[in-house]
């Protein structure tokens, strides 16, 4: 016993001499690389390119997820042609579909379709063409949930779900650049700090994003953080741009200072009919983007307004970027990469 008190009394200093894991009060390395790359490509693919509902709540059997044409390649190169220097797949969408096999769990690509490891796949393709890869993954999830409901808190179960492929993600991909929690609102203070921590400890130099939503990003467009989104080490402006005198990354919360960069979370495609003040971010039958020199003005503010651009892109049953999309996306880098035009 007085052996253990001796550890214990050793071990508490040392623990406490750790430095804290947490949003940096300066600008850090990890920080300054992703401020550096400036531009990312963001991919909604999952259960929703096959029902039609960007707000599928996993009802559908796995098997109704089946690209005949799978092409993760295709996508990547896409994104490299248009100048992004990092990308974002849907690992987990509110539908609680799992785009790898993971461990234990019965709704995911083992069990449908196509079993192609999606996650494995995008992974390879952003090192092969140079992109840095991340992951987005959804807390608001029917299918686990039992329930439909955007501000309900989780359980203890769910939560314990969320950790292990959480964790799963971060080992079988290591030393990911990226992760982006979405719907973090329905996860407590501690939850989130937990998620936090714990991504850290796996890709200690990875970005986490938790999105703070379209509606608090339209009211403060980055100047601020929004408690439900907290901890983040970017403040994640979705469908919305930099304000117009530009992003200070000095951002004051809870009476402290931080260093936060701001990211333009960019949808490409048309207005959701459901949501006539959204714009999709899935593919659908009837899905135009919008056109080029919208898309390249919105970079053109971003690039100004001091802050990163993550700009989505959705591709099709089929499993590939329809051409509408792959030409919309070459006339975009023509005019962003013109000197006379938008950079």
């Amino acid at each position: 016993m007085a052996a253990g008190a001796m550890v214990n009394s050793l071990a508490g200093p040392l623990l406490a001499a750790e430095p804290p894991v947490g949003p940096a009060t300066e600008l850090t390395p990890a920080v300054a690389t992703y401020q550096r790359l400036r531009f990312g490509c963001s991919f909604h693919f999952s259960t929703p390119t096959f029902t039609g509902d960007d707000y599928d709540t996993g009802k559908a059997p796995p098997t109704v997820y089946d690209p005949t044409h799978l092409n993760v390649r295709q996508w990547i190169r896409v994104a490299r042609d248009l100048g992004a220097k990092y990308a974002v797949l849907t690992a987990k969408y509110m539908s609680g579909f799992a785009l790898w096999d993971s461990k234990g769990y019965d709704y995911s690509v083992a069990r449908s379709g196509n079993k192609t490891d999606v996650v494995a796949a995008f992974v390879a393709a952003c090192n092969e063409y140079g992109l840095r890869p991340g992951f987005y993954y959804c807390i608001l999830d029917p299918h686990n949930e039992g329930i439909f409901d955007w501000n309900a808190p989780i359980s203890d179960k769910y939560f314990d779900l969320i950790e292990r492929q959480v964790t799963q993600l971060h080992t079988l991909y290591p030393d990911t650049f990226y992760q982006l929690f979405d719907i973090t609102w329905k996860l407590n203070p501690a939850q989130r700090w937990e998620l936090y921590r714990l991504v850290k400890q796996l890709s200690p130099n990875c970005i986490i994003v938790m999105n703070q939503g379209f509606k608090q990003s339209r009211v403060n467009q980055g100047r601020s953080c929004e408690p439900a989104s907290w901890p983040t080490d970017v403040i994640n402006g979705e469908d919305t741009l930099p304000p117009l005198e530009g992003h200070d990354p000095h951002i004051i919360y809870d009476k402290k200072q931080y260093y936060m960069p701001f990211e333009t979370w960019f949808p490409t495609g048309p207005i959701y009919p459901p949501m006539p003040w959204m714009h999709t971010w899935f593919w659908h039958p009837w899905y135009r983007p919008q056109s080029p020199e919208v898309i390249a003005e919105a970079y053109r503010l971003c690039m100004k307004g001091n802050a990163n651009m993550l700009l989505n892109m959705a591709p099709d049953n089929t499993g590939r970027l329809p051409e509408n999309q792959v030409q919309t996306f070459h006339r975009v880098a023509e005019l962003i990469h013109n000197p006379h035009g938008c950079e």
